[in-house]
């Protein structure tokens, strides 16, 4: 009788030693910090970003507003689960593991701080804008063999009609096609009169 006595006694006296012992180390360990990007938010307008096709010598152009994105950094501090292996001897021998583990996620998500750092400007850009005709936009119209360089400008609808600009070209063209205000973007066009 002694021996079940003593069994029981030394049975009960571990479940309430390792009972929350997960929880006790989550709370005694410290904050752990970390930076993290926050908020993201829209910026000043930057520039307007182009698309549009070309069909049948006919080009249709058309801008997005482009603004700049904003990014907030933030310093998180939070204590993160410890003794898990704890809650895992819990579970096994008692079925009290997984009130152990709530209880630390409990203390985890409570013990939450942020704290705003800086706003800042990344290289990333957000439509800011409905997007809308290119109206009046000067083009630079070039062939590639270096024959001609023309400008012309697009219409009220961000329209042109190669074929009123090359109306004294009988022969097929290898065009190159760019803004006259951006250097660094060109459409390659096979130019065919007469369609």
């Amino acid at each position: 009788m002694s021996v079940k006595i003593a069994r029981i006694f030394f049975i009960v006296l571990l479940a309430v030693s390792i009972s929350g012992c997960s929880s006790i180390l989550t709370r005694m360990g410290p904050l752990e910090s970390k930076l993290e990007n926050g908020e993201v938010s829209v910026g000043e307008f930057s520039k307007y970003k182009f698309s549009g096709g070309i069909v049948n010598n006919k080009i249709h152009l058309e801008k997005t507003p482009q603004c700049s994105e904003i990014i907030e950094k933030v310093h998180v501090m939070q204590k993160y689960p410890r003794g898990r292996v704890f809650v895992w001897a819990e579970m096994l021998l008692f079925g009290l593991g997984i009130l152990d583990a709530a209880n630390v996620q409990a203390i985890c998500i409570n013990s939450k701080i942020e704290l705003p750092l800086a706003k800042y400007e990344t290289a990333n850009f957000l439509v800011c804008g409905e997007k809308e005709p290119a109206a009046n936009e000067m083009l630079v119209i070039a062939d590639k063999q270096r024959t001609f360089h023309k400008q012309a400008q697009t219409d009220a609808n961000g329209n042109l009609d190669l074929a009123k600009i090359l109306y004294d070209e009988n022969r097929v063209l290898n065009l190159s096609i760019r803004l006259a205000s951006d250097q660094t973007e060109a459409v390659s066009f096979i130019y065919r009169p007469g369609r």
